[in-house]
């Protein structure tokens, strides 16, 4: 690990990248969390938050929300740690995913983000203030 912590993190994500079974968000975990390298963790609960904000397209790839991210923010690891966890609360807590059986799924109304919903995602407003329908049982 010490000598993998040395090495440039562009050319250590490299070489994690080319290790079978680890992708973009786990060699990324690896560097930022590991080796403390300030490089920001893309994952579902990212993508969904800021594509449902309307922050992001939809279909934007993992490079590119993580370019945002590297952006839009001072490239500070404990900051992309803390920010990383507070999505995932959010994703996990709020921003639920649709497929998700009848009362998993998304809870906007008391959402940490509900007044930039409001602003900003006008389409979502109706989940503030209408239950999902029931599923009839059969």
């Amino acid at each position: 690990m010490g000598r993998m912590g040395k090495e440039e993190p562009s050319v250590l994500r490299e070489k994690l990248l080319n290790v079978k079974g680890i992708g973009p968000e786990t060699a990324d975990s690896i560097l930022l969390y590991a080796f403390n390298h300030p490089v920001f963790v893309v994952d579902a609960y990212t993508k969904r938050v800021f594509s449902r904000h309307k922050i992001l397209p939809e279909n934007s790839s993992y490079s590119e929300i993580q370019e945002y991210f590297h952006k839009n923010l001072p490239r500070d690891a404990g900051l992309f740690n803390e920010y990383h966890a507070l999505i995932v609360r959010v994703g996990k807590e709020y921003c639920r995913s649709k497929t998700r059986p009848i009362g998993r799924r998304p809870v906007c109304n008391g959402c940490p983000l509900e007044d930039d919903l409001v602003k900003f995602s006008p389409h979502l407003i109706p989940l503030l203030y209408e239950p999902w329908p029931k599923r009839e049982r059969t």
